[in-house]
């Protein structure tokens, strides 16, 4: 359970750290949000983005399912959440 908590963090602070430095390097992003008009270079590129970090969580969990370390006494049917 250990490994899943850090991971987390890790997502967490991965998070943090593009916030902070949208906020300082592309503050407008938030208020244009030129990622909607269908068509735009914004949107691919915001698309391609996400489908990149779906693909990171998809690696992360399928590693921890392939590869689960139980604690002691606990059954091999329980998974935990990231």
């Amino acid at each position: 359970m250990a490994d899943e908590c850090i991971e987390f963090r890790k997502i967490e602070d991965r998070c943090r750290e593009l916030k902070e430095w949208i906020n300082h390097k592309a503050p407008q992003c938030a208020t244009e949000q030129k990622h909607l008009e269908d068509g735009s270079d914004e949107r691919g590129y915001w698309a391609h983005g996400y489908m990149s970090a779906l693909a990171d969580v998809i690696r992360l969990f399928s590693r921890q399912v392939s590869n689960p370390q139980y604690e002691e006494g606990e059954s091999s049917t329980s998974r935990y959440a990231a």
